[in-house]
C-alpha cells in the first residue's frame, strides 16, 4: 500500500476500511476492478472530515453508496472509495423525514411507513441510497424524488451548505449536483400522513409494477427517455433485445437493462452501449444519453 493511503489509516484511526476495495462485489452489476482504499465514516460529520482531508492532500476520490447506478472500469480506480453504508440514520418529524446519505431506500420507507408516512411508494424496489437517489433525482414516471425534498445538507468546495429544492435544480434524472463537486450529507423530505392499510396499498402496487423488469444482475435503466420517447421503446425497435458482447447481454424482458450473465466486464458493457447509442441512432437519428454514471479510465 502506497505511504499515503497508510497516513490516511491511521489519521481515521478506528474507522473501517477495506484496502483493496472489490468494486465487483460492491456494485449491483457486478463488475469493475478495484481501489486501493475504502474508508467507512460512522456519520455525516465523519463523512465531512473524511473528505475534507482527501481535498486536502489533493488525493482523487469517489463517494459510494448501494453502486447501483455505477460502471467502473476494469482497471479500477487509482484514489479513495468513500463508501456511505454506516452513515445511514432516518429520523422523523411531524411529516418531515430526514435521513443521511448512506440510508437505502429500503430503510427509508420502512422508517416512513413506521410512522405513518406516505407519498414516496414511487421509490419501492430502487436498489439505492437516498444520497445517490437525491444525487440524480431518482424515480419513476409516477414521481421522482426530488418532487418530495424540501432540502439538502451538502458540502460543496470544503463548505457546508444547506440548499432548499429550488436550488438543487431538480429536473428529469438530473440536478446539479451532477454538475459541481458536491457531497450530499443529508436529504429532508416532505411526506404525507397516511392510513396504514393506505400505505401498504401503495407499496404492494409499486412492487408489482417492478416485478415484470429484469431479474440478474444489471445497473438499472442505462439510458434517459428522449423527451416523448422511451428508451426501452426505442431499443427494441432497433432489435436490440437479446444482443450480447462477451458476458453482457440487453434483456429481454426491457432493453433499457445491460444483464451481467457472468463475468461480462465493462469493457464488455461499454462494448454493447455503444452498439445501443448507434442502433438507435441508425433506426431514429435520436442520440441516447447516459444515466449511469463511470468510474475510472474508460
Amino acid at each position: 500500500m502506497e505511504k499515503v493511503f497508510e497516513t490516511l489509516i491511521k489519521e481515521f484511526s478506528g474507522m473501517p476500511f477495506a484496502s483493496p476495495f472489490s468494486f465487483r462485489k460492491n456494485t449491483t452489476i457486478g463488475i469493475g476492478g478495484e481501489a486501493p482504499l475504502a474508508l467507512y465514516p460512522e456519520n455525516a460529520e465523519r463523512l465531512a472530515a473524511v473528505v475534507g482531508a482527501l481535498r486536502d492532500k489533493g488525493i482523487g476520490y469517489v463517494v459510494l453508496g448501494r453502486g447501483s447506478n455505477v460502471l467502473v472500469s476494469d482497471a479500477g480506480y487509482r484514489g479513495v472509495v468513500v463508501h456511505t453504508s454506516r452513515v445511514n440514520a432516518v429520523r422523523t418529524r411531524g411529516t418531515v423525514l430526514t435521513a443521511e446519505c448512506g440510508a437505502g431506500l429500503e430503510k427509508v420507507l420502512a422508517v416512513a411507513k413506521r410512522n405513518g408516512l406516505g407519498g414516496i411508494s414511487f421509490l419501492c424496489g430502487i436498489p439505492a441510497s437516498i444520497g445517490g437517489a437525491a444525487f440524480m433525482n431518482a424515480g419513476i414516471r409516477s414521481g421522482y424524488i426530488g418532487e418530495k425534498i424540501l432540502s439538502v445538507d451538502v458540502l460543496t468546495g470544503g463548505e457546508f451548505r444547506t440548499l432548499a429544492a429550488k436550488d438543487c435544480d431538480f429536473a428529469y434524472k438530473h440536478t446539479r449536483f451532477m454538475e459541481e463537486e458536491s457531497v450530499l450529507l443529508s436529504v429532508k423530505l416532505r411526506l404525507e400522513k397516511s392510513a396504514p392499510a393506505a400505505i401498504e396499498a401503495e407499496y404492494a402496487s409499486a412492487k408489482a409494477a417492478r416485478s415484470v423488469l429484469p431479474k440478474g444482475r444489471s445497473m438499472g435503466c442505462v439510458f434517459k427517455n428522449p423527451a416523448g420517447e422511451s428508451a426501452g421503446a426505442l431499443l427494441e425497435r432497433a432489435g436490440m433485445k437479446g444482443e450480447t458482447c462477451g458476458g453482457a447481454a440487453v434483456a429481454e424482458e426491457h432493453a433499457n437493462f445491460i444483464i451481467n450473465r457472468g463475468g461480462a466486464t465493462s469493457a464488455d458493457v461499454a462494448c454493447l452501449i455503444e452498439r445501443m447509442k448507434n442502433a438507435v441512432f441508425s433506426e431514429t437519428g435520436i442520440e441516447l444519453a447516459e444515466e449511469i454514471r463511470r468510474i475510472g479510465d474508460f
